[in-house]
């Protein structure tokens, strides 16, 4: 493919993801079967709903989404240099409109950060925190101070995430994985293996579902999250690296966060954490070390 054309399908695909964003703020509700094709850029629904998810446009429950409040969310605690803040929630030209006039009448700075294949990160930059507060009332927005930091600080511990108890499964299964402490990755495994573990998180598939078993004694398991699983199987270990230069934390993708510790690092910059392939790591940027320290705390691993 000639570059010309990659960058043309990159354009396009950005202004899909920009009028996705757009149509999903008129219409405020739905189920993923609900978005036109013609506004997903080569992903799924549930694929796209995910990365606007931890981006902080969407909140999910099941089968289901709903638009968030338009908000004007912190990248810090407002003592640094100079005060910044991104546009999370809903998002429509009007909107943006309104933001761009109320940054001219303010002196703040507001530019559009391009993300491959997902809406631009829409930043705000001012001289204090107090004009970014007084923008956002000015523009209608609803405010949140220290955004990454806040939601990292009223997160559970892996160790005390939410968990169902549930019967060990028996029966028909049509396969069984299990998550390796040592190989961070899923490795075949059998039912009666599962039924016997003393410890360990498995993945059954049944006929009629997959369910993810935490097991925490002979007779006691557990139905969860299977992040939050993955990281309970490696609590403990060194894989967390933060580089306070860059401000960028790195850890395993096979122990991607679960969304909510996902979309709280992903406030920190208002980006989608880059993938990089060969050290199988994903990266969240614009990371401070107290985020850093507090999110390696919810997520029990340590910096190597």
């Amino acid at each position: 493919m000639a570059l010309g054309d990659a960058r043309s399908q990159a354009v396009e695909a950005n202004a899909m993801t920009e009028a996705l964003l757009e149509w999903l703020s008129y219409r405020q509700s739905g189920r993923p079967s609900d978005i036109p094709s013609e506004l997903l850029p080569g992903e799924s629904a549930g694929v796209m709903l995910a990365d606007l998810s931890i981006l902080g446009h969407v909140e999910r429950e099941e089968d289901t989404w709903r638009i968030a409040p338009p908000v004007l969310a912190s990248l810090g605690d407002g003592s640094e240099d100079a005060a910044a803040a991104i546009l999370c929630g809903a998002r429509t030209r009007g909107l943006l409109a309104r933001l761009r006039s109320t940054c001219e009448s303010r002196g703040a700075d507001l530019k559009s950060i391009v993300q491959p294949g997902r809406p631009d990160c829409v930043l705000v930059t001012a001289a204090t925190t107090v004009d970014l507060c007084s923008i956002a009332s000015d523009a209608s927005l609803n405010w949140q101070r220290d955004a990454a930091f806040t939601l990292l600080a009223s997160l559970p511990r892996m160790s005390e995430w939410p968990r169902q108890p549930i019967p060990m499964v028996a029966g028909r299964t049509q396969g069984v994985r299990r998550f390796s402490r040592s190989r961070l990755r899923w490795i075949e495994s059998t039912l009666g293996e599962a039924q016997g573990a003393p410890r360990g998180l498995f993945e059954i598939k049944r006929d009629r579902d997959t369910v993810v078993v935490l097991k925490e004694g002979e007779n006691s398991q557990s139905r969860i999250e299977k992040a939050a699983g993955r990281l309970i199987v490696a609590a403990n270990a060194k894989k967390l690296h933060i580089d306070l230069k860059s401000r960028s934390l790195f850890l395993p993708a096979s122990l991607r966060p679960p969304m909510l510790v996902t979309r709280a690092l992903v406030l920190c910059s208002g980006q989608v954490p880059e993938f990089v392939q060969n050290t199988r790591q994903i990266v969240f940027r614009g990371v401070s070390g107290r985020a850093a320290h507090l999110a390696a705390a919810i997520l029990g691993l340590r910096f190597a």
